[in-house]
């Protein structure tokens, strides 16, 4: 993996990045990209090894991004690198296609170990997330439902109600979204359906009670 392409909307992010990237993968052939729609521009222009993507910056913020970077480079690896909770969002983003799932919380020792991982052809998954991949092979998809919540809800749910939770309307959330209105509003009915809630407030309290990461960010 010698050409990478880094895609983070904040630049001491990138900083710290791009030197482990080059003691680990040897390389300096590193490019930047500060949102999304600047990633997907640089992939359309040229071969890369290698994305670490940020998933909360400019033009993201939803599961459809892994698909879109594949399809454009079917051979790319995405290494997931955000601050959104590998325990809700991890193995969503792995199933989708990304190699691998970093929390940006976590020691750049781990970039450094996820990195390897990659180069070596692996998938990377944390501790944690390892564990919660054989519980939910070894347990029925009800126990570990009823462990968790909001992994009854799809993808697409998800992107809906962390949109939803940080105060945007249907309308807001159907711009930012590129889907219709009443699209948004059929999603956020089963949201509060599968979560037996009533409201945004308790929509906020079973994601703080289920998740180590602040979602209102």
């Amino acid at each position: 993996m010698k050409r990478v392409l880094l895609a983070d909307d904040h630049s001491i992010v990138r900083l710290g990045a791009s030197i482990i990237i080059k003691e680990v993968l040897k390389t300096e052939d590193i490019v930047h990209a500060e949102s999304y729609d600047e990633a997907k521009r640089k992939i359309q222009e040229a071969q890369y090894d290698l994305l670490i993507l940020d998933l909360n910056m400019p033009g993201g913020n939803n599961i459809r991004m892994v698909q879109e970077i594949l399809n454009l480079q079917p051979e790319i690896k995405i290494l997931v690198f955000s601050s959104y909770d590998e325990q809700i969002y991890a193995l969503r983003y792995i199933e989708a296609g990304a190699m691998g799932y970093l929390n940006k919380s976590t020691s750049m020792l781990e970039l450094r170990d996820a990195l390897e991982r990659l180069k070596e052809g692996k998938k990377y998954m944390s501790d944690s997330v390892r564990d919660q991949y054989i519980e939910i092979l070894t347990k029925s998809k009800t126990e570990v439902n009823k462990k968790n919540p909001l992994l009854t809800l799809s993808d697409r749910e998800t992107d809906v109600a962390k949109q939803l939770i940080k105060g945007y309307g249907v309308v807001d959330v159907a711009k930012a979204m590129d889907l219709n209105p009443s699209t948004v509003s059929t999603y956020k009915s089963r949201i509060f359906k599968k979560l037996n809630i009533k409201n945004i407030p308790d929509l906020i309290k079973i994601f703080s009670l289920n998740t180590d990461q602040q979602f209102l960010d």
